[in-house]
């Protein structure tokens, strides 16, 4: 007796009732995940699907239109608090949708940028998902700019996380008036001797959220010595480093302000290195929120800036509408938290 036919999605749409293009969409909901179709009508195939024992081919599908089921995000560093959380919103934003994420490191360091983005064409992705952090380097910025229109060219789909002159769909906050409410308020509440570790000034948000804090600090009649805003790497290890120019003049500071929570961890720890206490002896503030950093100091002033909220941002404008115009635009917001508490606006 020859072996029962297997069935077909034919067989299933016959079954619910629909069109084969509709039971295909149901069954592969694709980029636009849950909201492929209406409940009802999913539920009417998926139940005819299991009657039948009907199952899709995952391999075909991955590759259906010669272009696979996947994202890429193109991140600095995947060991930086921002990075792994922004890598996280992406991830559960992808998984709604249907589509994996490929994560590629650039270790911050331009060549190896512009090879990645040479081999991700390669591997086709549905989207290209930039959150490296744009520079004041016209020739990078050009350099970058030249890859992701050839990747575009290629059908692949670009947003850029951060502020950009690239002509992308772009995902941002606003980091200078985040950071110019932040030292405003910390200067409200009676502090007046600063200090500034930030990125070197050719990164756009590490230069935002600079001038921010210092026009914050302005309003208040507070002048930051040029010698005491100290330039390092966006990392733990160059909060610790800038640590080090500062110390024959920490006694003479109340606030040492870290451009990102993960500078805020490397300066905290060389002070107590050095004997200091933080906030007995000199305040320590970040940027970003890591969450672990106020169980730990539950007084820590810092800016919640929504990172995982970036991946379903940049994802509904790299797949949910065919249509996304070059010049489109999410602003998320970002909320200061002084002494535990967030600065109602």
């Amino acid at each position: 007796m020859p072996a029962e036919k297997p069935p077909t999605l034919t067989d299933v749409a016959r079954l619910a009732g629909v069109s084969v293009p509709t039971a295909s969409r149901a069954l592969n909901p694709g980029v636009r995940g849950e909201q492929s179709g209406s409940p009802v009508l999913r539920r009417r195939v998926l139940d005819a699907a299991r009657a039948l024992g009907y199952s899709v081919n995952p391999a075909a599908q991955a590759t259906k239109g010669g272009r696979s089921r996947t994202v890429a995000l193109v991140v600095s560093d995947i060991e930086d608090f921002g990075s792994a959380t922004m890598i996280s919103g992406v991830m559960h934003a992808a998984e709604k949708r249907g589509v994996s994420v490929a994560v590629r490191t650039t270790l911050d360091d331009p060549l190896r940028e512009l090879e990645l983005l040479t081999t991700l064409r390669g591997e086709r992705h549905r989207a290209v998902v930039i959150a490296t952090g744009r520079t004041t380097d016209e020739h990078r910025e050009r350099a970058l700019g030249a890859q992701l229109k050839t990747l575009a060219e290629h059908g692949t789909r670009i947003v850029i996380v951060g502020d950009s002159s690239l002509g992308f769909p772009s995902v941002t906050v606003d980091n200078h008036e985040a950071a110019r409410l932040l030292a405003d308020a910390l200067a409200k509440a009676g502090k007046k001797r600063f200090a500034v570790l930030s990125a070197p000034e050719i990164e756009i948000t590490s230069r935002d959220r600079v001038l921010g804090f210092l026009d914050g600090l302005a309003a208040n009649d507070i002048v930051v010595r040029p010698e005491d805003i100290v330039h390092r790497a966006f990392s733990r290890d160059g909060g610790y480093a800038a640590i080090d120019h500062l110390k024959d003049r920490i006694a003479d500071l109340d606030v040492i302000a870290a451009m990102s929570d993960a500078m805020a961890v490397g300066a905290i720890a060389r002070l107590r290195e050095l004997g200091v206490e933080t906030p007995r002896d000199v305040e320590v503030t970040g940027f970003d929120h890591v969450p672990m950093l106020g169980d730990v100091l539950p007084r820590f002033s810092t800016v919640e800036v929504p990172l995982e909220a970036f991946g379903e941002a940049a994802l509904s404008l790299a797949l949910d509408n065919d249509e996304t115009e070059a010049d489109a635009h999410i602003a998320l917001r970002a909320t200061p938290i002084v002494h535990g508490a967030p600065i109602d606006r």
